[in-house]
């Protein structure tokens, strides 16, 4: 069985049904076709969709997969995105998709100046004997046919106690051992949750951003504020 599926480029558009496992073709036919969501595409972010499918097919990460059973269009987009390391959302109408990785630039700045008073928070959360050390993805085998499973562990793990996740649409041992691993150091070392409350700066960053965040009650870098300004001079507070 060959998927064909339209393909979008923001100089042609969208193609004729061509060959192909990308991930990012995909939703977009979940999210436009009459048996998916119907969306227009300006309710669709493609420019997103056709960055990010371009990161993907160079890092071999596809997705094969039938939908032989009915559920929601939003469960179908999660269950696709998710053999990207990305996640869809909804935002101002339109249906945006990102992809958890590495940020250098951050797109806010929030510091006791424009932090709601009282409401910075920081939540340590400790490993217990249940804390998984591993994770064994299970995956559809392309060489064999069959479901298999691989287990991923982090350097000085012991992988005494994996966690168990199947990753839908995903055929390859490599992207399966690639996203194993990605579960297993998210699940080491995001354990540090910071929550607080803004005004209209919250308005700045979107889903998926990188903030930058300076407060004087874990000691974070240091914050001040513009108190006057006497060309070529300003005063700091």
């Amino acid at each position: 069985v060959m998927r064909k599926l339209p393909i979008w480029s923001p100089s042609t558009g969208w193609t004729t049904p061509v060959t192909t496992r990308s991930i990012a073709w995909a939703m977009a036919d979940v999210l436009r076709s009459d048996y998916g969501a119907k969306l227009a595409d300006e309710r669709i972010d493609l420019q997103a969709l056709y960055d990010l499918d371009m990161l993907w097919a160079n890092r071999y990460d596809t997705f094969d997969a039938v939908f032989d059973q009915k559920l929601t269009v939003w469960e179908a987009l999660n269950r696709i995105a998710r053999c990207g390391r990305a996640v869809p959302f909804l935002q101002g109408g339109i249906v945006r998709v990102v992809r958890d990785e590495a940020k250098t630039l951050p797109v806010a700045l929030f510091s006791p100046r424009n932090i709601v008073k009282n409401s910075f928070s920081i939540e340590y959360v400790m490993p217990g004997e249940d804390t998984a050390d591993a994770v064994t993805v299970e995956y559809f085998n392309d060489k064999t046919w069959k479901p298999d499973e691989i287990t991923a562990a982090l350097a000085g793990s012991t992988a005494s106690q994996p966690a168990k996740v199947a990753l839908y649409g995903c055929t390859n041992k490599a992207h399966a051992l690639r996203e194993g691993k990605y579960m297993a150091a998210a699940n080491r070392y995001r354990r540090r949750l910071i929550a607080f409350r803004t005004e209209l700066e919250g308005l700045i960053p979107t889903y998926g951003d990188l903030i930058s965040i300076s407060h004087d009650m874990p000691r974070w870098g240091e914050a001040g504020e513009i108190i006057a300004y006497d060309h070529p001079a300003l005063t700091l507070s």
